[in-house]
């Protein structure tokens, strides 16, 4: 006999398909989680938890359940009256000095997955109780249910965190800012509850939402994975943007702790627009150091050089960001992660913070458009600047019931293959300070990772300082990634 696992904890959470059993998401698995997270928290001075959760199927009736759960473990919990994004979340964690949070999505997954992401009482995804929120799961019944000390968050919070946000802009409201036409879309989730509102209190009210993706919708508009950072995904905020002509697309996934952007001319990556916003803050006269992830752009790196600032990488996972903010929030100037997510700002979000870059980069955007030029411009300033750079994601889906660390183990590291796309290997190792796979090419790193969140093994191709044009830097990108296409697909 075989012990049935339960879904397994990934990035500061538990994430997989809405079914029955120990290995999906339902209310079983749920309650298990959240007297695993009672249990795991009850050593900290506050006895306040705060709760929130996406639009996704069963997500308030999750939410709910989990505040029973706190309550019966004796926390008083503060649970939001409607759905909010994910950095709300993480804001009122600290904001109400409480011992952690729960937030109840399943970020850009598919629809019909759901999930338990679990929060420090700083605001940044569990890290410091990990291990004991996992063997607290062993002693995870019996399940302690009340309903005494339960409330609802007060609806001043939203203006606090407003207040904490608004700080990313110089001044906090411009009539002028409305010549920037904006189109948005909040992929059917939380995003809709706050982005437009604060956009508005700015200045930025040429403001347009995609019909189609702005109700609040479980099933995403019929789309199969509602990830903004897929290029593909974006075209119905494409087309609306053509139509009306506008100056700046914005996008968040449900939870909107991820923001994608797009203008009349380019859809930009997560990595371009962190390296854009880095730039934009050093040419400001700020300083401080820069957080992002090993797998992220190595442009960064060339612009903190010049600025005389120093940049901090991670292993995959914005909590090792979160808490390098919360350690030393003094050096702190930017944490960004290549998959769209990022944050500059203290006293808000301690996790990746949609709103306030929206507030952001539509300023930049103003700001350019005033001096006739385009976020477009300002990227290919960046490539006079410092060289090219270009990054590629290649992942390849696991079958099922196969191991991403045995495959990246076999497949990759101890592979027996000397080129990839007939473009020649220098050198493939694990790296010691990384952990992960790294293969070196021509002007080329690749870092190779299982996902931790997906059944998936994911290729990093990091491009730069590239001695070409950008075609040929394309061209190479896309010969190594068929190659790994070929090789491993």
């Amino acid at each position: 006999m075989h012990r049935i696992p339960l879904v397994p904890f990934g990035t500061a959470g538990f994430r997989g398909p809405m079914k029955e059993g120990l290995d999906g998401l339902n209310l079983e698995t749920v309650l298990k989680f959240a007297q695993a997270a009672a249990l795991s928290l009850n050593d900290h001075n506050s006895k306040i938890i705060v709760i929130s959760y996406d639009c996704r199927h069963h997500s308030k009736e999750f939410a709910h359940a989990v505040a029973q759960v706190f309550s019966g473990n004796g926390f008083t919990v503060h649970i939001t009256d409607t759905l909010m994004p994910t950095p709300y979340l993480s804001f009122l964690c600290h904001h109400l000095k409480a011992a952690g949070g729960v937030m109840i999505t399943a970020s850009h997954n598919p629809a019909f997955d759901n999930g338990v992401k679990i929060y420090e009482g700083y605001g940044g995804q569990f890290l410091d109780h990990e291990t004991k929120l996992l063997t607290s799961l062993k002693h995870s019944d019996p399940i302690k249910i009340s309903y005494e000390n339960i409330f609802f968050v007060d609806k001043k919070n939203v203006d606090d965190y407003f207040q904490k946000i608004v700080k990313v802009l110089p001044t906090p409201f411009d009539e002028h800012r409305k010549e920037l036409s904006i189109v948005y879309s909040p992929f059917n989730g939380c995003g809709s509850t706050v982005i437009p509102e604060f956009l508005r209190r700015t200045g930025f009210t040429q403001f347009s939402v995609v019909e189609q993706q702005f109700p609040v919708d479980p099933d995403f508009a019929g789309f199969k994975k509602p990830n903004p950072e897929d290029p593909s995904n974006l075209y119905l905020l494409k087309e609306m943007m053509q139509d009306l002509d506008a100056d700046l697309g914005i996008a968040t996934d449900p939870d909107a702790d991820r923001i994608a952007f797009i203008d009349k001319h380019t859809t930009f990556t997560g990595n371009r627009i962190g390296a854009i916003v880095l730039e934009s803050l050093l040419r400001e006269g700020k300083t401080g150091d820069i957080h992002t992830s090993y797998v992220s752009t190595n442009l960064v790196d060339a612009i903190a050089k010049k600025y005389g600032q120093n940049v901090r990488r991670y292993k995959t996972g914005f909590r090792y960001i979160s808490e390098a903010l919360h350690k030393n929030p003094d050096q702190f100037l930017m944490g960004f992660e290549e998959s769209i997510g990022y944050l500059i700002v203290k006293g808000g979000s301690l996790d990746k913070d949609s709103p306030h870059m929206a507030l952001y980069v539509s300023n930049l955007a103003y700001i350019l458009k005033k001096q006739k030029k385009t976020l477009t411009d300002f990227s290919h300033e960046l490539d006079q600047l410092y060289g090219l750079y270009r990054e590629d994601q290649v992942s390849i889906e696991l079958k099922e019931g196969q191991s991403g660390v045995d495959f990246v183990d076999q497949k990759v590291l101890k592979g027996q293959f000397l080129e990839l796309g007939k473009k020649k290997i220098f050198s493939k190792k694990i790296d010691p300070h990384m952990g992960i796979v790294v293969i070196e090419l021509d002007s080329l790193q690749i870092l190779v990772r299982p996902s931790g969140t997906e059944p998936k093994v994911k290729f990093y191709l990091k491009l730069g300082p590239f001695k070409g044009n950008d075609q040929q830097a394309s061209a190479y990108l896309e010969c190594v990634a068929s190659g790994i296409k070929m090789l491993f697909g």
